[in-house]
């Protein structure tokens, strides 16, 4: 990523639709979102896309934060310090911190407990999660309200580590929960795991993600084979969509699964936020990425967390 190059972080774009009052305004809004340079970049709050000296030094990562509760989730960025252990000792997220993370073991598996009710387990299927990078289900309490989620965190690269030009494909496990509603209001949840391939376009900064093979461990077989995620942003360590990019559902066929109705209101929400992590042979390319996605309908709802292993 070029030094001084910024991303803006926003609500979904293709909920930005819900907000317009008049046909004309309605119209403009469309025209702009079909410009290149503002699908990529989005609306809002400008967040600089540049690694300063004390964010390298710190965790990076991302959280799927969920309502206990409810079925879909908002993703944020997080940061962090690790331990000596190598394990998350403290959290960012968002207006959030969550400090003392300690690891105790339970049952012959690493769990992770600390303030505000804090506690985290590994994510089945995606390592055992005594090191990092990791993926964790993590729980903990703000202002009253029990959040729990998929957490993917690591050490950040350096700003000379990540490529300027380049293509990176990027594999490993994800786990995905898919919830369906049906007319007659009954709720269906699957929960299966997956592979993905990441595709990193360092020169054009954008990425692209796949994901198929699923197998449920619980649940109705998913109704559909693979999807994909085009048009993603590069943002220093970060891949990211805040609803920019296009979803595609496919079948065993390879045939298209309408699971999101284009041009139905209110519009699917969806969000992806992931980070790429500092390879084991630094100074070096990053060489682990992992990260969490939602893709929030009015009949279906699909959440996920990804994280590809290290190289041998």
């Amino acid at each position: 990523m070029t030094t001084g190059r910024r991303l803006f972080q926003s609500f979904p774009a293709v909920a930005l639709g819900l907000a317009c009052l008049a046909p004309t305004a309605c119209g403009l809004v469309t025209k702009v979102q079909e410009l290149p340079v503002v699908e990529r970049f989005g609306f809002g709050i400008e967040v600089p896309c540049d690694i300063n000296l004390y964010q390298q030094r710190r965790m990076t990562g991302a959280y799927l934060q969920i309502a206990v509760g409810s079925a879909g989730g908002v993703a944020h960025y997080v940061t962090g310090r690790p331990s000596r252990k190598a394990l998350p000792r403290n959290l960012v997220i968002e207006e959030d911190t969550i400090r003392r993370l300690r690891p105790e073991e339970e049952n012959g598996q690493t769990r992770l407990e600390g303030w505000k009710r804090a506690s985290a387990v590994p994510v089945a299927g995606l390592g055992p999660g005594t090191e990092l990078p990791a993926a964790y289900t993590f729980n903990f309490r703000s202002q009253k309200i029990d959040y729990t989620g998929p957490l993917v965190v690591g050490q950040s690269p350096t700003a000379t580590e990540i490529p300027k030009a380049g293509l990176s494909t990027i594999t490993g496990p994800v786990r995905v929960t898919f919830t369906a509603t049906d007319a007659t209001g009954k709720t269906e949840v699957t929960d299966a795991l997956g592979s993905f391939t990441l595709q990193i376009g360092y020169g054009t900064g954008r990425a692209s993600f796949v994901a198929s093979g699923f197998t449920a461990d619980s649940g109705p077989a998913l109704p559909f084979d693979s999807f994909s995620w085009s048009r993603l942003g590069l943002c220093a360590p970060r891949v990211v969509s805040s609803g920019q990019g296009t979803v595609r559902f496919t079948g065993p066929d390879g045939g298209r699964v309408g699971l999101l109705t284009p041009g139905l209101e209110p519009a699917a929400l969806l969000s992806f936020e992931a980070s790429q992590f500092a390879g084991t042979d630094r100074p070096g390319p990053p060489g682990v990425a992992g990260g969490v996605f939602a893709i929030q309908g009015n009949s279906a709802i699909l959440t996920g967390v990804f994280l590809s292993q290290p190289s041998p």
